[in-house]
Parts: structure tokens; sequence; C-alpha cells
């Protein structure tokens, strides 16, 4: 706990202070997420004898994330779902070079998922940071999250006696999924008001994030089960990887990002 704590204390701060003030500071911290990110998760990868192109998943998660932020100053985002079919195209030719051609099905698959599921999906902060000045609405994404993961913890830890998916992650609670979404409820109504949202749009934005974080979470739970990894690495004291505190971003960060330019912005 110590541990967790000091880490937290540290690198929160630096993160918020990117988040607000946007630029190339912002650009800097979500490709440095990013890349050790992938990297966590092809390293999983290998370890289950699978040879995932770390070139080419690095190159296209650079790729995604950097053409996301000039797109956004150019106007060009319809064009960056084009990055993907290029990402699958250069995916399948390299692994004429693997020299696999047993496991080339594998390899491409491994490849491309850690591309999607990182690079494609870290993009989305960039989408979401530049819908407000400041970067309210991606301040209220990681205030909400944050305040979720911290409370279906801590309440878990203390109170949880019903496993919520013991074949996938068997220390999580219902009793702390409970509290967490209720914690994420009332932090969206609270950091909803910091980002102009009416209640309305701040409560079904807390019960969304209330349920995919957590969904998210358990999915990337399940990636280090299949590979046999209690965390994606242990680069942070206390928390493990960086994938594992990422985890709950990566599915929802798309999914807010929608509701808001359909819904919100609309």
């Amino acid at each position: 706990m110590l541990r967790r704590g000091i880490t937290a204390l540290i690198t929160a701060p630096i993160i918020v202070a990117c988040v607000y003030f946007g630029g190339l500071a912002f650009l800097a911290l979500v490709l440095v997420l990013a890349l050790l990110s992938i990297n966590e998760f092809y390293n999983m990868m290998k370890g289950k004898d699978f040879h995932p192109a770390y070139w080419v998943g690095n190159l296209f998660t650079i790729v995604f994330i950097i053409f996301a932020y000039y797109a956004l100053k150019k106007n060009w985002e319809p064009a960056h779902s084009a990055m993907l079919t290029g990402a699958a195209l250069v995916t399948m030719v390299s692994t004429l070079f693997l020299k696999r051609p047993k496991d080339a099905i594998v390899d491409i698959a491994v490849t491309l998922l850690g591309m999607i599921y990182i690079g494609w999906f870290f993009s989305y902060f960039l989408f979401i940071r530049a819908l407000t000045e400041r970067g309210a609405y991606l301040l209220f994404l990681m205030g909400t999250i944050w305040a979720l993961d911290i409370v279906a913890y801590l309440f878990g830890k203390v109170f949880g006696k019903h496993k919520l998916f013991p074949s996938v992650s068997p220390k999580k609670s219902i009793e702390g999924a409970i509290a967490g979404f209720v914690v994420c409820l009332i932090a969206a109504g609270v950091f909803g008001y910091y980002a102009g949202f009416h209640m309305t749009h701040s409560l079904i934005l807390g019960a969304i994030i209330g349920v995919v974080a957590q969904i998210s979470d358990l999915v990337e739970s399940l990636i280090k089960r299949d590979a046999g990894a209690k965390d994606s690495s242990a680069l942070l004291p206390g928390h493990g990887g960086m994938l594992d505190r990422m985890d709950s971003f990566i599915l929802t960060a798309p999914v807010v990002y929608y509701y808001l330019v359909w819904v919100v912005l609309k």
C-alpha cells in the first residue's frame, strides 16, 4: 500500500499537468504510456511462445498517436481509420520475414491485437483531449476512473466476500465492483461540474464508465491470466506494469469519446 501510494503521488501530478497544458508534453506522455504498454503486452505474448513483430507494433503505435495529434489540428480525423488498414497490410507482409510459417496466423493476430488494443485505442486520449480547452473532458474521465479504481480496490480488500469473476481475476469482488460503480457516479457528478456537463450527461457518463472501465480491467486480467503473468511488468512499484495502470482506460476511452461527439456535442 505504501509503495502504491508513493508511486501515485509522484506520477499523478505529472499526468494531470500534461493533460491540462496539452501540446507536445501531452503527446509525449501518451507516446511513452503507449510504447511501454505495447511492449509489456508483446513480452507477455513472447512468454507464450508467440512471436509478435515488435518493430511493426511499435512503429504503428507511434504512427496512430502522432497522426491523431496532427489530424486534430488539420481536421484529418476521418483519415485516421486509414492508418489501421496500412497497419494490417504491413503486419501481414512482415510475417514473411519472421520465418515461422506454421505459426504465421497467430503471430499476425498477436501483432495486430497489440496495435489495436494499445496503439489505436490510446489515440482516443488525444481525440478526447482536443474536445475542450485545458483537457476538461479527459480530466473528467481520469478523475472518475481513478475514483472507481481506488474505492473498488480498498472496499473489496476490506469487505469483499463474493468473487466477481474468479476464473479471470480471483481478487476482485462483487462488493468492490458495486462500491466502485457508486463512487464513480458521485465522482462523475463532481468532475462533470468542472467539465461543464449537464448533470444528466454526468450521471450517464458515470454509469458508462462505471461499467466499461471494470470490464476493460477484466479484459486485461484475462490477457495476463492466459499469459501466466501476475503483472504486465514490474515497472511501477506496488502497481505492476504500465499496462496494469492503463487497463481501465483502454476500452473506456473510445466509448466515452463517441458519447461525447454523438450526444453531448451534437
